[in-house]
């Protein structure tokens, strides 16, 4: 699914109007119709966030349909040359489901200890 395509799903799941999702977000309503009619690219980080409170969605979900980079990952990628290095050892190989979601326990249980 497609970022404009998701935001029209979750305001019609709302009964929400374009215009009412825009005057809440603080854009024009023109501009959320072409959103999600694919016609303009994705907003920015902001307008993605005020978008996810207002339709109650999880915000990384559209962050990555909006093919964007969450600003706190770039903020860690720049200060640890070691996760850049993973990300890129990960996207050179298709690896299971299963084997990301040990990697994820494993971070998980490292960050907790």
């Amino acid at each position: 699914m497609q970022f404009g395509q998701r935001i029209r799903a979750l305001r019609h799941e709302k009964h929400l109007s374009q215009r009412a999702v825009a005057a809440h977000v603080g854009i024009d309503f023109t501009y959320l119709s072409k959103i999600e009619l694919g016609a303009l690219a994705p907003p920015s980080e902001t307008v993605i966030t005020r978008l996810a409170v207002v339709l109650g969605s999880d915000v990384n979900e559209l962050i990555n349909l909006a093919g964007k980079v969450p600003s706190d990952l770039k903020v860690m990628l720049c200060d640890n040359p070691h996760a850049v290095a993973l990300l890129q050892v990960l996207r050179t190989k298709r690896l299971p489901a299963v084997t990301y979601r040990d990697l994820i326990a494993i971070a998980r249980k490292a960050q907790a200890e």
